[in-house]
């Protein structure tokens, strides 16, 4: 699986559809994909993320639009900071027909 870079899109228009997110970025590089979340911030502020293939325009995208006023709203934009996902698995004990929950990390 290739390493993806992820940036986190702040303050973003409750009017703007992921795919102008996806627009606007792509000129700055190959975008894998755009999210915006249905979801706000603690501040009440809609949030986004989109993930490039490189991490070089990645940080292109960051030096020419974080600051960037669009529709009226300064966006910000940092390179997203990611938590592993827990994922839960049913694990069997050898020799025993009781079974445990064991929690794995996986870095996603």
């Amino acid at each position: 699986m290739k390493p993806y870079v992820t940036l986190f899109i702040y303050n973003i228009k409750a009017t703007i559809h992921w795919k102008g997110l996806w627009t606007l970025f792509r000129y700055h590089g190959d975008v894998i994909d755009a999210f915006i979340s249905a979801k706000k911030s603690k501040s009440l502020r809609k949030f986004g993320f989109v993930r490039f293939n490189k991490i070089v325009d990645a940080q292109k995208a960051i030096n020419k639009l974080n600051r960037f006023v669009i529709l009226g709203n300064k966006i910000l934009v940092y390179l997203a900071r990611l938590k592993g996902r827990k994922v839960w698995r049913k694990v069997s004990i050898t020799g025993d027909s009781n079974r445990i929950w064991k929690i794995i990390n996986k870095g996603w």
